[in-house]
């Protein structure tokens, strides 16, 4: 085992952390898919890239704000900014979706899902979402799919930055500054950010009118150096301090609702050396560190203390042929928890776990025919080892259209918390792999200004983990069975000052032990971006709509209950003053639509914010 520790820490020593595959800049680029730089026209995949002048053109708040209601994206958030949110990909579970940081799992160590709502736009340059599983390249988790966050990159040459102040309803404020310079050598970029606000009420069932507040403030900082013609470094950091408010209602030791806080920190430092070897034969070698810490408070007496450490490590080799390429690699993962509970005196039996992947790609091009193949084997040092594998086929019906069909496995590996968690909360060691059989077809047009795409899947999910009976006699077993179909529409134009996109996702994720529906997910969602660009105007809306769901009360007595469905709109505008001074302003959820994304939880009223950015 030594040995094996050595071999991360010497990784980690040389390249820094793991990174995006590449630095690849070219708009049409996405890495996530297939693990290395590939056209996103050349992808089977279904992927969606937002960079960017995406993310300033939209003013979106927060990435939950960002990313809600595109093709295969739900997102449930139990409150204001900053509160707890739940991921569910094209239908399937909050941990089924693999989230990453510059090439570094942000899942956590405990749980199993990402805090979506730590990730600062403000430090982002681009985020890249595949859909459907992706195991064959990443190992465990990617049932759902991928998303791919990368932070923001040095220029390549000369000295550019900026800063922007803006305040808004319930006494927001946000502060961000953002520097990058370089030649065609060595890139260095900086960005610090700031926000704070009062928030609304978290929960219905609290009715003494006190909101909800929030803050979190963060840096990031990126470095690469190009030390000759074939071989080059780079290096990321993030790292974001949070605290926000919530409500405990009919929960806990009071009948009434306790005020609760959280606060902690999540940081990722990841990296990459690059060789060139050979023309046709190149060598990356990553590693990566990723924590995580939330301490929960009661009245101001803390309760729990949860911390979720990551290691990684990674040797990859991509071989060039005269139609396609091909992908060799290794990777390596080590996962820990530190838990202490001043409350219930729960511990963890065991609290840490080691995983090692071997897998190998291929993609070719015959003419008009495309194929690309995928497998991988893990060893998980805590449940065993497990091989996934996809294959994927696409014919160039003509210039502008193309049509495809592909298979894949994925799998989802038990949580510690399922697998070694305290006793009374149901942990089971005998708990297997939850398992993905997934198959699709697609329809794709680009031509000119359009852009189009109809996507048609199937996920078949065993061995999904679940409680069985009551607290504190509940224990997690592999008893449930999913199978989740649908159809995504996404396209867009874009021509003179108008850009517009949209997409509809229409699934049944249904629990194939009962028939009904997986909770938390609509039948029918969608979005529609709309953005016109005038002189030094620019004008925007967004329209993010969702049908009914299913929930859990959160409420004694316990049941169910159907959240309805909501159409919410945002308003936006932005005047260039000069060429350094941009004045915006937004409104959100403009026609003060009253909806839930969680049952019992509020969400934002109307909401009115201004900013002024400067650049340099």
């Amino acid at each position: 085992m030594l040995h094996k520790k050595n071999l991360l820490w010497l990784a980690l020593v040389v390249a820094g952390g793991a990174q995006a595959q590449g630095d690849q800049r070219l708009s049409d680029l996405q890495v996530t898919a297939n693990r290395l730089p590939q056209s996103q026209s050349d992808v089977l995949a279904s992927t969606t890239v937002i960079d960017r002048d995406d993310i300033e053109r939209s003013q979106a708040g927060s990435i939950i704000d960002l990313l809600q209601g595109r093709a295969g994206i739900e997102i449930a958030q139990s409150g204001p900014p900053g509160t707890l949110s739940s991921l569910f990909m094209r239908g399937t579970e909050s941990d089924h979706s693999l989230v990453l940081v510059d090439g570094v799992r942000i899942n956590s160590a405990t749980s199993g899902g990402a805090s979506l709502e730590m990730l600062p736009l403000e430090a982002i340059e681009r985020i890249e979402i595949v859909r459907g599983p992706r195991a064959a390249a990443y190992g465990a988790d990617a049932i759902g799919g991928v998303i791919q966050v990368f932070t923001r990159r040095g220029a390549a040459t000369g000295t550019q930055g900026g800063l922007k102040a803006s305040a808004g309803s319930n006494s927001t404020q946000r502060q961000s500054a953002w520097v990058a310079t370089g030649d065609d050598d060595t890139r260095l970029n900086a960005s610090l950010f700031h926000r704070d606000g009062d928030g609304f009420n978290a929960t219905q069932a609290d009715d003494s009118g006190e909101r909800d507040g929030f803050e979190r403030a963060g840096a990031q900082l990126g470095l690469s150096h190009r030390i000759n013609d074939d071989v080059e470094v780079s290096v990321n950091a993030l790292r974001q301090n949070f605290e926000g408010e919530y409500d405990n209602c009919g929960f806990g030791y009071s009948p009434g609702c306790e005020d609760m806080q959280t606060k902690g920190y999540l940081q990722s430092f990841s990296g990459q050396l690059d060789v060139q070897l050979q023309p046709d034969w190149q060598m990356l070698i990553t590693a990566g560190h990723f924590d995580e810490q939330r301490e929960e408070r009661d009245e101001g007496t803390r309760t729990t203390l949860s911390e979720s450490h990551r290691n990684e490590a990674g040797i990859q080799h991509r071989f060039t042929r005269d139609n396609g390429i091909d992908v060799i690699g290794v990777d390596y993962r080590q996962d820990k928890i530190d838990y202490q509970d001043e409350v219930g005196g729960n511990s963890y039996e065991k609290d840490s776990r080691e995983n090692y992947g071997l897998y190998g790609m291929m993609q070719r091009t015959y003419g008009a025919h495309e194929l690309s193949g995928s497998l991988r084997y893990d060893d998980d040092s805590l449940f065993g080892d497990k091989t996934t594998g996809s294959l994927g086929y696409a014919y160039q019906l003509s210039t502008s259209q193309r049509i495809g069909i592909s298979y894949s496995t994925a799998y989802k590996a038990p949580s510690l918390q399922e697998l070694y968690g305290p006793e009374s909360w149901g942990a089971n060691p005998d708990l297997k792999a939850e398992e993905s059989k997934n198959i699709e077809a697609f329809w794709a047009f680009d031509q000119g200004p359009w852009r189009s795409r109809v996507t048609v899947f199937q996920n078949r999910i065993d061995n999904l983990i679940t409680t069985v009976g009551q607290y504190p006699n509940s224990i997690y077993r592999n008893v449930d069975e999913a199978r989740i179909r649908g159809v995504e529409l996404s396209g867009g134009w874009q021509a003179g000052g108008l850009t517009l996109s949209a997409s509809l996702t229409h699934q049944d994720p249904e629990d194939r032990q009962t028939g009904e529906r997986l909770q938390r997910r609509a039948r029918t969602f969608g979005r529609i971006d709309a953005d016109y660009a005038l002189a030094d105007w620019s004008f925007g809306a967004t329209l993010r709509s969702a049908g009914d769901r299913r929930d859990t009360q959160n409420a004694s007595p316990y049941g169910e209950t159907l959240t309805a469905g909501y159409g919410v709109v945002d308003l936006r505008t932005a005047w260039q003053v000069t060429s350094m001074i941009e004045l915006s302003a937004k409104v959100e959820n403009a026609f003060d639509k009253e909806y839930q994304l969680v049952d019992g939880y509020n969400t934002q009223d109307r909401y009115v914010e201004g900013g002024v950015t400067l650049r340099f």
